[in-house]
């Protein structure tokens, strides 16, 4: 550029290769930079073990609803008729 040009323009600024070059250089390594704590920030989460506890739990109440009923559940506890009756009263 004559120096004309930069006397009627006198904010413009000239870069050479190297200028431009370190320029797009730091650019590209602050846009790495924020992609690693990005990367970090996303591996520290919970968001992906919950979603997995979730995709689990769901597949869990899926084949509990897919199977056939079995009839009644029996409970593990005992009757009440396999007891003895005991007489509390006194004579």
């Amino acid at each position: 550029m004559s120096k004309s040009y930069r006397r009627k323009h006198p904010k413009m600024t000239v870069h050479d290769a190297g200028g431009l070059k370190n320029f797009w250089e730091k650019k590209i390594e602050h846009h790495a930079k924020q992609v690693q704590n990005e990367n970090s920030r996303i591996s520290r989460s919970a968001l992906d073990k919950l979603r997995c506890e979730w995709a689990q739990r769901l597949e869990r109440r899926l084949k509990m609803l897919q199977q056939p009923e079995e009839g009644p559940k029996k409970s593990s506890l005992l009757p009440i008729e396999s007891f003895p009756l005991v007489d509390k009263t006194v004579a």
